[in-house]
């Protein structure tokens, strides 16, 4: 059995196990809500006093019972989809960046505190790929960072994460943002790239443009698309946040009732990760600036449209 074939056999085992969760869900979800109308009917009857106690109990059972039941075993072959599909994809795609996929990762925190670019208090990160490539080092995830004060809570960043770290460089301290706030402006010492759109902080403005002016052109286009990027720069290492909508391994997003042989989610799916890894090309310096522009010209990146879905579906009727 080649590799193409072990792929399809287990999407297919994987979309089997999804069919008989929906069908246990179809019968589950009556059940999860007559058994708590029935336990408040009985209570009103017999003790009044204690009917929302009982009927509260009775609701966090049948919803923890559904949980474990239907939710997480879907949650888990989701990942498995998401984990199979990557395999194949880098193997075929990129068969020399040795990476590693995890759902869910708490390095965000870390990393936010250390590059200054935000402040909050709540880190929610996952779909998180780390790997080497020609020797750099990269992660990436997606992240969804708040602050709350009280019963307030604000979002105020939602994206995309990358830490770039380039063994043999030496950017200079520096931000980078395309909307620093207005304290930034007022009290730090941001100056204006207006021809590039962005702002910048560095006590080293030589070193600054000496070693990240080739970066410019392309940082503005990110903007243009993106329009938040913040970038913070030091020694052999980049951090950058870039604002996005990507649903990232999630798009379209998997259903209980939908099943796994989605070609527009396999579609997606190499995009996306092409995507990523042509800014982390980018940022490392290993495209020229011509191979970059190219690129950016062939309609918005449509050349990442690599078809993972023939690979998985148009056998059928082989």
């Amino acid at each position: 059995m080649n590799q193409n074939e072990e792929l399809k056999k287990q999407i297919n085992e994987l979309d089997e196990q999804r069919g008989s969760l929906a069908k246990k869900s179809d019968w589950l979800i009556p059940v999860a809500l007559i058994v708590p109308i029935f336990t408040v009917i009985l209570t009103l009857v017999n003790a009044p006093e204690l009917t929302f106690f009982v009927g509260g109990i009775s609701a966090a059972f049948s919803g923890l019972m559904y949980y474990f039941a239907v939710s997480l075993p879907f949650n888990h072959l989701k990942q498995q989809v998401r984990t199979s599909l990557l395999k194949e994809f880098m193997a075929i795609y990129h068969p020399n960046i040795d990476y590693h996929y995890q759902p869910e990762k708490n390095k965000v925190k870390q990393i936010i505190n250390a590059s200054g670019l935000v402040r909050c208090n709540q880190y929610h990160e996952e779909d998180v790929i780390t790997g080497t490539a020609n020797n750099i080092n990269f992660y990436l995830s997606e992240i969804n960072l708040k602050t709350s004060s009280g019963k307030s809570t604000t979002t105020v960043f939602k994206g995309i994460l990358f830490k770039i770290k380039i063994p043999g460089r030496n950017f200079p301290t520096a931000q980078i943002q395309s909307k620093p706030g207005l304290l930034k402006k007022m009290f730090s010492n941001f100056t204006e790239k207006p021809k590039f759109g962005f702002w910048y902080d560095t006590q080293n403005p030589h070193k600054f443009h000496e070693k990240l002016g080739a970066f410019f052109p392309f940082i503005r286009h990110l903007i243009q698309q993106q329009k938040d990027i913040r970038i913070k720069t030091e020694g052999d290492e980049i951090t950058i946040l870039m604002k996005s909508d990507m649903k990232f391994l999630d798009d379209p997003k998997p259903q209980l009732n939908r099943s796994f042989k989605d070609e527009l989610y396999y579609q997606k799916l190499g995009q996306q990760v092409n995507s990523l890894l042509f800014i982390v090309e980018a940022f490392a310096g290993k495209l020229d600036k011509q191979e970059v522009i190219e690129r950016l010209e062939l309609k918005e990146l449509e050349y990442l449209k690599l078809g993972l879905e023939d690979n998985l579906q148009g056998r059928d009727n082989e």
